[in-house]
C-alpha cells in the first residue's frame, strides 16, 4: 500500500483488531484508538485509550493526535456497538451512546482529517457502515439510522472531495466476532416473542458468519484499488446477492422479507 500511517478506530478486538494484524506489516506507523487496549504489541503499533462514546474526549483525542502525530494516511472509522431494546424501552443513555458512536465521532474524525489531507493531496477514509444499510434489523433502530447516516454522509463526501482525499462507504454483513456479545440489551425477562424470535436469528446469522480477518482481506483489497465507493463485505450472499435483491425489492416486499426472516 501507498499509506504509512495508518488510524483505526475500535482496533483492539473483533474486526477493527483483524485490520490492525492485516496492515502491520504493510505500514511504518499504525494506530489503533479504543476504549480498552489490546495485549497485541509491535514496535510500529501505538494504542490510544478513549470513550469513543463521549464527544469531549474524542475531540480532546483529536487534537492531540493532529499535535503528536500529525495527519495518518488513513484514516477507518470502524468503532461500533448494537443496542437491541423495544422502542418503548430505549434508555435515553444508549440513544445518546449509539448517536454519538456510529455517527457523531466518526463525522469528527473526518471534519477534523479530511480537509487536512486533501492540504496535502493525500489519504483516505474508510467508514465502515453496514448492510443493515438496505436490510435494517429489528430492535436495533439506533444502530441502523447511525449506519444509514454514515453511509449518506460518505457519499456526501464523494460529491466534496472529487481528488483527495478518497472516501469509501465499506457496508458490511455479518461477521462472526464478539459484537452480539457486547451490545447492549433489554433484560431477557421483559422480551416479547417477537424479541426472542428476532434475536434467535440474529444469533444464527452470526454464528453462521466469516470471521473478522475475511472482512480484514477484502477491505484490504478495496483500498488497493484507489477509488472512493460503496463496496460490500462479508460472506458471499450478504455482500454479492443481497445487495442486488434490493434493487428488485419495493418497500412492502422488503418489509414482508424481513418479518418473515425475523418473526417466524
Amino acid at each position: 500500500m501507498n499509506y504509512k500511517k495508518i488510524l483505526i478506530t475500535g482496533g483492539s478486538r473483533g474486526i477493527g483488531h483483524a485490520m490492525v494484524e492485516k496492515f502491520q506489516n504493510r505500514v511504518s506507523e499504525i494506530h489503533s484508538v479504543s476504549r480498552s487496549l489490546s495485549d497485541h504489541s509491535e514496535p510500529n503499533y501505538i494504542q490510544h485509550r478513549c470513550d469513543l462514546s463521549s464527544l469531549g474526549e474524542t475531540k480532546a483525542f483529536l487534537k492531540n493526535f493532529i499535535h503528536d502525530h500529525g495527519v495518518p494516511d488513513l484514516l477507518i472509522n470502524n468503532a461500533g456497538s448494537g443496542a437491541f431494546f423495544e422502542w418503548g424501552k430505549f434508555p435515553d443513555e444508549e440513544i445518546e451512546k449509539q448517536i454519538n458512536l456510529l455517527f457523531s465521532v466518526p463525522i469528527l474524525f473526518s471534519r477534523t482529517f479530511a480537509p487536512l489531507m486533501a492540504e496535502q493531496n493525500k489519504g483516505m477514509i474508510v467508514n465502515i457502515s453496514s448492510l443493515a444499510v438496505l436490510y435494517p434489523l429489528p430492535f436495533m433502530p439506533l444502530y441502523n439510522a447511525g449506519k444509514s447516516a454514515l453511509s449518506s454522509f460518505s457519499q456526501s463526501m464523494m460529491l466534496e472531495f472529487q481528488n483527495r482525499p478518497k472516501f469509501i462507504d465499506f457496508r458490511l454483513g455479518d461477521i462472526s466476532s464478539e459484537f452480539n456479545n457486547a451490545q447492549a440489551k433489554q433484560s431477557e425477562i421483559t422480551w416479547s416473542k417477537k424479541m426472542k424470535s428476532a434475536w434467535r436469528q440474529i444469533e444464527m446469522q452470526l454464528l453462521e458468519s466469516p470471521k473478522p480477518e475475511i472482512a480484514a482481506v477484502q477491505l484490504l483489497k478495496i483500498i488497493s484499488m484507489e477509488k472512493s465507493g460503496v463496496f460490500y463485505g462479508g460472506g458471499f450472499f450478504q455482500s454479492k446477492i443481497a445487495p442486488k435483491l434490493r434493487i428488485s425489492l419495493n418497500h412492502r416486499g422488503l418489509l414482508f422479507l424481513l418479518r418473515n426472516r425475523y418473526f417466524k
